[in-house]
């Protein structure tokens, strides 16, 4: 059996990634990998947007992450994210081809070595037509320990005994949680137990790999998405690997089962509906633990009742209708009392509770999603050091797309990896929304002068017209911020990113994301308002504009927006909108749709002198019909890991000085009332594929940050500190290169 890995090679002045063949269990094939995981995800992979939007070779897309051999056949995957035709982020379909009676198409990937304990794999797929020799595996460096194989029909343990019969063109969905201190797991099938105890193929000592192949003479499609594998959980129950209408074997459910409610980015859109009661046993505690789910109240909060451990969350924040609330709670059995946060926001008062109980259970009439229950971890000793906050003379706001948590995002490491040279970050080969990561970008944006993020964010397609329960991309805030240390230090916004994303219409618009986007972000105290008023961007104008039927649609949609905000209790809301030109025809739209200031997310362009002159150009376009405009730079801009060569940098020098001419010169000559004298714009923080990052990185290491604190925030004598490799392997799980 063969696997590959990515050779860097130039073709006609465009780097790309070329696949080529090694034999598995080689000596010296890999090293293991070696993480300081506890609790968490070793792999959490939806096959979502393989493709970055520019990528200009169909046959070269990578599968960021995984050993391909495509000797077989290859791969395919909808969308394909070509831009302009069929470029959006959330996942209909993955699958692998197989053309060859005499070869498979197999992916594998590593993920930190595992030598004791239990290693939960799980995953979904569907075969249109029987396909012989079809597997699902674990694997130490050379061979299988536990997997499933397609026997004729038949779905089998290994080359071993018949678990179950299987349907073709039928979804399953599996769960095996491998044991390898007994070498020995338990095997599950739409929540359904198929095998208990089971002996692995072959006895190892640790477990490294997970395989899919397709059989070596059948031919045919195998569907897989997703593939997980976790370890240290109490409870992770997503419901992913259950069937629909029925429920896992391991919770008790009286009215009720599982459900498809696409409410959520394509692959996971399954959720528990209960009507009546659902519990689930999780044995007796007696230190720390935690306790997260996600729920939805269809009918209201009359009768619902929410018991986590012993902790009750009915009435501790009144609960609207059709809303999904995201809920974590604390609990100390020691002192009885529990940390509760509602949609990453903590209550005012810890929570009473009258003993720890050994059961979570959801009573009435409910959605339920994500239940997870762990150990709570303190911060160990070598944690991010506390962040020194500095004062700037400006508000600074560095915009940021979310990309970065591997499998689960967008395109993937891979890309990038060929060009660490430069684009390497110092966080390392990261894994965005880990709180210890976010801590470490939180130090860096406020040691340096930086005010607020403004995180791209995305709705999923799928789910319009039904209440969000996920965002695609949105791990920086919800896993990242919303649980950093250090997360009261820094200010962030959204950018409603209308492209590949967040479609919508009036009536969708109105009762889903609006409300939404209230709940979540605007009434969070981390969010950034000026003059009492939250800050809210819109990304493209055009879109905007086709979504809701025309300008003066685009105009009703800003205004059910101004109208809620004050509804809430804000005194309003400050709407930009992002043009990085100076049209006027474009800007007159924005004037009659209400937006109050323009900006420009990039100017796709390395030399200063452009930008200032383009920054100068839409001053004037826009002053000519009334609207606002932000000042906006930009480090730079290169889209080589993705595929195409077409920009550069400037030198930390050189940046510095622009910075320096937007402070002085550009910024006082906007109107004396405009926000555009104290709010800048820097593009970007985090853009490595696409060519534009201040994040800390092999580039210029702090350059671009010292340049900002030097110009906005006097500069002084200050250290700059970066992860080590112990920090780092926190973090660094989901892409396991070095």
């Amino acid at each position: 059996m063969k696997y590959t890995q990515i050779m860097k090679i130039e073709i006609a002045g465009v780097v790309v990634g070329l696949l080529c063949c090694f034999s598995a269990g080689a000596a010296g094939e890999r090293p293991p990998v070696v993480r300081d995981v506890t609790t968490g995800y070793l792999l959490q992979y939806s096959f979502l947007s393989p493709r970055p939007y520019c990528w200009p070779k169909k046959e070269t897309v990578m599968l960021s992450g995984w050993d391909v051999d495509k000797s077989g056949g290859i791969f395919e995957h909808k969308p394909s994210g070509e831009m302009g035709r069929d470029f959006y982020f959330h996942n209909e379909w993955f699958k692998l081809v197989d053309t060859s009676t005499n070869a498979e198409v197999t992916i594998r990937h590593q993920f930190a070595r595992q030598v004791e304990g239990v290693v939960t794999l799980e995953f979904r797929f569907k075969l249109p037509a029987v396909m012989d020799g079809a597997c699902w595996e674990l694997r130490d460096m050379e061979q299988a320990a536990a997997g499933i194989t397609v026997r004729g029909s038949n779905l089998c343990w290994g080359a071993g005994a018949v678990l179950m019969p299987y349907e073709v063109n039928r979804e399953y969905g599996v769960r095996i949680d491998a044991d390898v201190t007994k070498n020995t797991a338990d095997v599950f099938v739409d929540g359904e137990p198929k095998g208990k105890g089971l002996a692995f193929a072959h006895p190892v000592k640790s477990l490294d790999f997970v395989l899919v192949k397709t059989g070596d003479a059948a031919t045919g499609e195998l569907f897989v998405n997703p593939v997980n594998i976790y370890k240290g959980y109490v409870v992770n129950e997503t419901f992913v690997s259950c069937g629909v209408g029925k429920v896992p074997a391991d919770w008790e459910v009286a009215g009720g089962s599982v459900q498809a409610f696409e409410c959520g980015t394509k692959p996971d859109i399954f959720s528990l509906k209960v009507v009546g009661q659902a519990a689930r046993k999780i044995g007796k505690w007696k230190q720390k633990m935690v306790f997260e789910c996600r729920f939805l109240l269809p009918g209201g909060s009359d009768g619902v009742k929410v018991n986590l451990g012993g902790v009750a969350l009915e009435n501790v924040v009144p609960y609207r209708s059709n809303f999904w609330y995201m809920a974590k709670v604390v609990a100390d059995p020691r002192k009885n009392t529990a940390e509760v946060f509602i949609n990453g926001k903590p209550l005012p008062e810890k929570v009473k509770f009258r003993k720890a109980e050994d059961v979570i259970c959801f009573t009435g009439n409910l959605w339920v999603d994500d239940v997870q229950v762990y150990p709570w971890r303190d911060y160990p000793a070598d944690y991010v050091p506390e962040p020194k906050p500095v004062k700037a003379s400006h508000v600074l706001g560095v915009q940021s797309c979310n990309l970065w948590r591997e499998g689960t995002a967008y395109a993937g490491w891979d890309y990038v990896l060929p060009f660490a040279g430069k684009r390497k970050p110092y966080l390392g080969w990261y894994d965005e929304g880990n709180p210890e990561a976010a801590d470490w970008e939180i130090k860096w944006l406020v040691e340096h002068g930086v005010t607020f993020e403004q995180h791209c964010w995305y709705r999923p397609n799928n789910a319009i017209n039904n209440p969000i329960k996920d965002g695609v991309m949105d791990q920086g805030i919800i896993k990242g911020l919303f649980n950093a240390r250090y997360g009261n230090l820094k200010k962030f916004t959204i950018m409603y990113t209308d492209e590949g994303a967040c479609e919508t219409n009036p009536k969708d618009w109105r009762e889903n994301v609006v409300p939404y986007i209230l709940e979540y972000f605007f009434k969070d105290s981390r969010y950034l308002k000026i003059d009492g008023k939250p800050v809210f961007s819109i990304y493209h104008p055009g879109n905007w504009i086709r979504m809701f039927g025309g300008v003066d649609g685009g105009r009703q949609a800003i205004q059910v927006l101004r109208d809620e905000v004050v509804k809430a209790g804000f005194p309003g809301v400050y709407v930009l909108m992002e043009e990085r030109n100076a049209n006027r025809d474009t800007m007159q739209k924005m004037k009659s749709m209400g937006v109050d200031y323009c900006y420009a997310y990039t100017w796709g362009t390395p030399d200063a002198g452009r930008q200032r002159k383009s920054n100068m150009g839409q001053r004037e376009a826009a002053g000519a019909v009334g609207i606002g405009v932000l000042p906006s730079i930009s480090m730079g801009w290169d889209r080589e890991a993705w595929g195409v060569r077409d920009g550069g940098w400037l030198g930390p020098v050189d940046y510095k000085a622009l910075a320096a001419w937007t402070k002085n010169e550009y910024a006082p000559s906007q109107p004396a009332d405009s926000m555009g004298r104290r709010v800048i714009m820097l593009a970007n923080w985090n853009e490595f594929g696409e060519g534009h990052f201040l994040m800390p990185s092999a580039l210029a290491g702090f350059g671009y940050l010292d340049a900002l604190r030097d110009v906005f925030a006097e500069g002084g004598v200050h250290e700059d500190v970066k992860p080590t490799d112990r920090q780092k392997s926190r973090f660094n799980v989901l892409f396991p290169r070095d």
